[in-house]
């Protein structure tokens, strides 16, 4: 956990401040009429309907097969950042499925409905956080190596080319021991979070709806419910401040060597990831019109 720790409170932060403006967003940017007219809040409420007919034992199965999908999905398109990117989507999506129990049931419903999502999402989000913190990492350190490559086969003027020198493979030997690391660090982190996936479902489809009931019922429950979970991530994020200051140092480092003209490896992992996050937004800008 502590090699991939910054990346973790990276993904912590960014998944509630997603979420949270993509509420805020939802609901002053649009009346009701016009949000219950957008094409993907119909699409969210005929899902609704869909998983609403389906029996206990259904429901875990569907769960199962969307979100350990897009577990094995983040895990195989690692280099595009997908993991990351698809929990900025999800967050995304329940600050607009909030908006949307908000207009159709009030406010009390709405708080309700936030705390019910976390009793099996303190389960199933963790377990994509983990994998959306062991991706990123892992495609950071990807294209960062690459990167390496180039910088370490262009030396002296000499043209790139992937016939290696003695010096350069003794030079990228080096690395190996990282290498072998990081794997070990990605099977074990990418089989805790799918783990954990897996474990929400039957959850999500069987106590998540009873305890959503004692929710609705009691409006203390939510508040107490979801301060608990507040602090439960907090502190999560509060373990990683020093090394994420650390990592955040380097990349700014890096970002003021590329305004020099300077070449660092690590700027390859910022300019694809600046890519993949920028296509990201523009799919939920529009996939909100």
């Amino acid at each position: 956990f502590r090699r991939s720790s910054s990346a973790v409170g990276v993904v912590i932060a960014v998944a509630f401040t997603t979420m949270v403006l993509s509420t805020a967003y939802n609901l002053l940017a649009f009346n009701p009429d016009e949000f219950a007219n957008r094409p993907d809040v119909q699409e969210y409420e005929n899902l609704l309907q869909n998983v609403s007919t389906m029996d206990g034992w259904e429901r875990t199965q569907y769960y199962w097969a969307n979100n350990l999908k897009v577990a094995w999905v983040s895990g195989l398109a690692t280099p595009s950042y997908f993991g990351f990117n698809s929990m900025v989507a999800t967050n995304y999506s329940i600050g607009t499925a909030l908006t949307y129990v908000h207009h159709t049931w009030g406010p009390e419903a709405a708080l309700a409905f936030s705390a019910q999502i976390f009793v099996h999402g303190i389960l199933e989000l963790t377990g994509f956080y983990i994998i959306a913190a062991i991706t990123l990492r892992a495609a950071w350190n990807i294209w960062k190596g690459l990167g390496r490559l180039v910088e370490i086969t262009g030396k002296g003027g000499k043209r790139w080319s992937w016939m290696l020198t003695k010096r350069e493979k003794r030079e990228i030997a080096k690395h190996l021991p990282a290498i072998k690391i990081l794997v070990r660090d990605f099977v074990v982190l990418f089989a805790l979070g799918a783990f954990f996936i897996f474990l929400a479902a039957p959850v999500e489809a069987y106590v998540s709806p009873e305890v959503g009931w004692v929710f609705f019922s009691d409006p203390l429950m939510p508040i107490i419910f979801l301060t608990s979970v507040g602090i439960f991530y907090a502190s999560i994020v509060g373990r990683t401040l020093s090394s994420l200051r650390r990592d955040v140092n380097s990349v700014w480092r890096d970002v003021r060597c590329m305004f020099e003209g300077r070449w660092r490896p690590a700027q390859l992992s910022l300019f694809v990831f600046m890519i993949f996050f920028f296509m990201t937004l523009i799919r939920i800008i529009l996939g909100g019109i």
